[in-house]
């Protein structure tokens, strides 16, 4: 027969508290969230206040203070420029003076909004038409006239239509240049020069001529008036070397310190409410403990990041050149923490070196084999790749074989089909687009 019994089982388990999380959190935090979280835990929090940078930036009051008595210290960030008119908005400043019809100018404005950052229309027309219920006929008038802007080759569709809007608005082009754009691209990008000159009936120096002047031309032309975003930049640590050993320091600005307002303390004395005791209670237990996750955030950047450079120490001789191969395992077996921790502790995180400022995850590279079996970072072999490409003779450029061929010569083993990812990774041409004629 089924019955119930009460009985006592004592096994463990695993618990992440509220204050274990919001630790966690602190440490996953880059430079700038932090300062943020900080800002709206102390909006919340009278008794938490913020102190940031050298100046002594204080955020919130005492009380018995006024605001205007508060002095705050100039942020270097008030001093960027605002931002600049995007493309969309200088075509639109363009169709307005060309004083088009208003259906007209509204399809034109609406193509516009929809180039993409170099400058190109990449949706077809049909698929355009049916979310304003725009006329083919009023949107290739449309078009037109966004074409007609400038820079010249705007809302080109393809690269063969960017460089004959270009052509056409050239008073002076080139003979034959916009023939060969119009009916010969791919064999220009090939540098069949014969070809092309047994097609047109022209001779070799002809071809040549224009297509230097094609290669002149700008592919790109909305680059010209997209003003990227600029991203300013606070490391998280600066790195220094002194003689052979270095130095790792928190950046202040980074790094705000905490304090806790006593005086809240002698005001609830004076209260003596339970309501108000209450609530000061739990708002000093919070600051406390966010002081003391602040803590173990600054000493656990610390660790990571002088454990980082203790195995990158040719990297602060050499630059990029002198990388080595790193993963998360490396540094946590060195500190003895959790590779989760690790990864936390480096993420979204930059460090100033006496080579420029990196994100610390770059220094974490795949190992690739060498002839003296120590090893060589991925990043530093993409490095030497790019270097053999810039140093070849363009008339005669190296093919992926014969840059396997000259690492190998350097005690780097890789197989072609690796070097060929690399290469694509580092944007840079096979060896037959990289190929200049003379």
């Amino acid at each position: 027969m089924l019955s119930y019994h009460l009985v006592q089982d004592q096994r463990p388990t695993l618990t992440i508290t509220p204050e274990l999380k919001q630790s966690i959190h602190i440490l996953s935090l880059s430079g700038y969230e932090l300062m943020q979280y900080l800002q709206e835990q102390a909006m919340e929090n009278p008794v938490l206040e913020i102190e940031v940078g050298y100046d002594g930036y204080r955020y919130g009051k005492k009380r018995g203070t006024s605001t205007s008595s508060i002095k705050y210290a100039q942020d270097p960030l008030w001093n960027v420029k605002p931002a600049q008119d995007s493309m969309e908005t200088r075509l639109q400043n363009q169709l307005r003076l060309l004083s088009l019809p208003a259906d007209v100018y509204r399809a034109a404005a609406f193509l516009a909004g929809n180039l993409n950052d170099d400058g190109y229309l990449e949706a077809e027309l049909s698929d355009l038409r049916g979310v304003f219920k725009f006329s083919d006929d009023l949107l290739g008038t449309a078009l037109h006239q966004l074409q007609s802007l400038e820079p010249a080759g705007i809302a080109c569709r393809d690269l063969r239509e960017c460089l004959l809007l270009q052509i056409v608005r050239d008073p002076e082009p080139v003979p034959y240049a916009e023939e060969i754009v119009d009916g010969y691209l791919p064999l220009l990008a090939n540098g069949s020069f014969d070809q092309i000159a047994l097609a047109l009936r022209i001779n070799k120096e002809q071809v040549r001529s224009a297509s230097l002047y094609i290669r002149s031309l700008n592919p790109r032309p909305g680059l010209s008036m997209s003003i990227p975003e600029p991203h300013y930049i606070v490391p998280d640590a600066v790195v220094r070397c002194i003689g052979d050993d270095f130095t790792v320091a928190l950046h202040p600005s980074a790094h705000p310190r905490l304090s806790v307002n006593k005086e809240y303390r002698e005001w609830i004395k004076i209260r003596q409410t339970a309501e108000a005791s209450s609530y000061l209670s739990s708002c000093f237990k919070s600051a406390h403990w966010i002081e003391r996750c602040i803590e173990m955030r600054k000493v656990t950047l610390v660790r990571v990041i002088t454990a980082m450079m203790e195995e990158q120490r040719e990297f602060l001789a050499r630059g990029v050149k002198g990388l080595r191969p790193m993963n998360l395992f490396n540094i946590s077996s060195m500190l003895g923490m959790h590779e989760s921790t690790v990864s936390r502790a480096i993420h979204d995180k930059f460090v100033l070196t006496p080579h420029g400022v990196f994100p610390l995850k770059f220094f974490f590279a795949a190992s690739l084999s060498t002839a003296d079996g120590s090893g060589a970072s991925s990043r530093s072999v993409k490095l030497r790749i790019k270097e053999l490409v810039d140093a070849e003779n363009k008339s005669k450029p190296y093919s992926d074989q014969k840059i396997v061929e000259l690492l190998f010569a350097e005690g780097i083993q890789l197989s072609r089909r690796t070097v060929t990812k690399y290469r694509e990774e580092l944007k840079i041409l096979s060896s037959t687009y990289r190929r200049r004629r003379l």
